[in-house]
């Protein structure tokens, strides 16, 4: 009995010792000096002014009609507090906003997915919103309601494309 105790403490001290050696390579960079904070992904950014302004008001009218935004946004009913800043911010500037619940909320109007799978609740409010909306919108947006979005900047991203 003795023995076999010593053998799970030796384990236990090897596998500890392992542990910490593999944390402390795992921290260590190796040749990349100052290009640490260099990053090569694409940063979204909407046009400048000037780009805007090139364009004529008919022209930007009918990119804005080329164009419309339906926003998803997905709820739990826990956070019922934050729908109501949502609603009275950001989601005016979409073409329509509507909140997808995990369940009926009788405080704010929402389509219940009957899920608390935010995985399978995203899936089915696209499925929903491109079934109903597919010929009325053709750009389709999901938030969640801690997010801030501002849709103007997401348009005019878009008319550069």
């Amino acid at each position: 009995m003795l023995s076999e105790s010593s053998s799970f403490l030796k384990g236990v001290m090897l596998g500890s010792i392992f542990c910490a050696l593999i944390t402390m390579l795992g921290h260590i960079r190796i040749g990349h000096g100052d290009r640490m904070h260099q990053h090569k992904h694409h940063h979204l950014q909407a046009p400048n002014k000037e780009d805007i302004l090139k364009i004529s008001e008919d022209e930007r009218m009918e990119l804005s009609k080329g164009f419309r935004v339906y926003c998803i946004i997905l709820v739990k009913p826990k956070d019922v507090s934050l729908w109501a800043a949502v609603r009275e911010t950001w989601t005016k500037h979409c073409d329509k906003a509507e909140f997808f619940s995990s369940e009926n909320v009788k405080v704010f109007e929402s389509i219940n997915m009957e899920t608390d799978d935010m995985w399978l609740m995203m899936r089915k409010a696209y499925k929903y919103a491109f079934d109903k909306y597919r010929d009325q919108y053709n750009w389709f947006f999901l938030a969640r309601p801690t997010m801030f979005a501002i849709i103007e900047n997401l348009k005019y991203f878009l008319l550069k494309k």
